[in-house]
């Protein structure tokens, strides 16, 4: 595959995220943490349900540019089901994976469509708003 049709490839799956986010909503009886990019206006609300230490409901609500709302999808199919080391695991890698640095490219799915964020410095607070409050969810969850 060419790089043209691999870049409109993840181009379309941002575009489906975005336009139709999986697991969009709230959960009740839940950990539950909001976050604002003051840069961009997104203002995502994560919300997560674990038990014996694993993630076994994620959902989100939120407005903002597509790029937010697509990462926010993408981070919840991504995590629903996985331990809470797992989940720390993917969140580094696509962390490291927006700022540029080393990653491990297996262990992403729909969410390495976001690959090419990190040459646009105005929007890797957009892609990573999700997942940088599911991180401190989990990180509130081990105290």
């Amino acid at each position: 595959m060419s790089f043209s049709n691999l870049k409109d490839l993840y181009k379309q799956v941002i575009m489906d995220h975005s336009k139709h986010p999986r697991n969009n909503g709230e959960l009740s009886d839940s950990y539950k943490l909001e976050m604002l990019n003051p840069s961009c206006g997104d203002k995502i609300t994560v919300s997560m349900k674990i038990e014996n230490n694993i993630i076994t409901d994620i959902k989100f609500t939120g407005t903002g540019c597509s790029i937010s709302l697509a990462s926010a999808s993408m981070l919840t199919e991504e995590l629903k089901g996985l331990s809470v080391q797992k989940a720390n695991e993917k969140i580094h890698d696509f962390l490291n994976m927006i700022m540029g640095t080393e990653f491990n490219e297996e262990n992403l799915e729909d969410s390495i469509a976001l690959q090419n964020i990190s040459q646009l410095p105005a929007r890797v607070k957009c892609a990573t708003l999700a997942w940088k409050i599911t991180e401190k969810i989990l990180e509130d969850n081990k105290k």
